[in-house]
């Protein structure tokens, strides 16, 4: 089994190839599939995105995750794994030319992480926040290593990965991560409800909500909904929501849309000053001055 600082150097001299010349912040596709390295030259400043189901990689510098009210600093070393789509906002430090940082995100085969539970034994979680974080070591690290040890030998790519990413998806599951990957393919449970209202706010951005009616549709109080979706989720309901909004009003004006108003109604909104304040609190600038940019 590899320690930690091997296991770190290996997976660096994996990626080497791949990330070498490659300035300011960029995401690099490789042959494995789902499979993407990622390095920067330079800091980011916070950034919003949405942190699909994922396993997530941090081999130099340090990535800040943060979700409403949790916040996670993943560290050389460090690895984390969502089991659903949620909006978060995440930050590069100390990264610099001459040490950029790097790390590893593998996309999640939903269908395979089900079939991989369905060869193990039955275990009954508790519902768990939809993100968790960890050292990427022991069994976990060893599979993932093996995995990205592929780009290595590309024609054995077709024929090892898929064995490799079982392999890794079955480990993940016995680690300490394993509670919350178990929530993707668990049904009829709370979390399964709370996925559910977490999607219907995604996929219905632009309307009201009632919360009294997404309560009851995940058959809880609204006092209990509320605080079991911020714990799953790290935000309130109506905070999600407006997560989601935002990101998509600032799609709209990055894809030409001519007229910050009508993104504001577009998107949800019925003050357009609300809209531009909110968006300069999240962005850190106003849509006129992303439009005009």
């Amino acid at each position: 089994m590899n320690d930690p600082v091997t296991l770190t150097t290996r997976l660096l001299d994996d990626a080497a190839p791949f990330v070498a010349g490659h300035r300011g912040t960029v995401g690099l596709p490789t042959p494995i599939p789902r499979l993407t390295l990622w390095t920067s030259t330079k800091a980011t400043l916070p950034t919003p995105a949405v942190f699909e189901p994922m396993f997530y990689a941090v081999l130099r510098g340090t990535k800040v995750l943060i979700m409403g009210a949790n916040r996670f600093e993943l560290l050389a070393g460090s690895c984390a794994t969502s089991s659903f789509g949620l909006p978060y906002i995440h930050q590069l430090t100390g990264a610099k030319p001459d040490l950029p940082y790097v790390g590893i995100s593998l996309h999640l085969d939903t269908d395979l992480l089900t079939r991989v539970m369905l060869n193990m034994p039955k275990r009954d979680d508790r519902w768990t926040c939809a993100v968790a974080a960890d050292h990427l070591d022991g069994p976990v690290g060893d599979a993932f290593a093996r995995l990205v040890g592929l780009l290595g030998t590309p024609d054995d790519i077709g024929a090892l990965a898929p064995h490799y990413e079982f392999e890794l998806y079955y480990r993940l599951l016995q680690s300490a991560m394993g509670g919350t990957l178990r929530q993707v393919s668990q049904r009829n449970n709370r979390f399964q409800q709370l996925k559910a209202a977490a999607d219907w706010l995604a996929a219905n951005h632009s309307e009201p909500v009632n919360i009294a009616d997404l309560a009851a549709s995940s058959g809880m109080s609204v006092t209990s909904f509320h605080r079991h979706f911020k714990a799953v989720t790290g935000f309130s309901p109506l905070a999600f929501q407006r997560h989601i909004r935002l990101l998509e009003a600032r799609k709209l004006l990055a894809s030409g849309s001519t007229n910050v108003s009508r993104v504001a109604y577009e998107v949800g909104y019925t003050s357009p000053s609300q809209f531009s304040r909110e968006y300069k609190g999240m962005f850190g600038s106003t849509p006129l001055g992303d439009l005009q940019r």
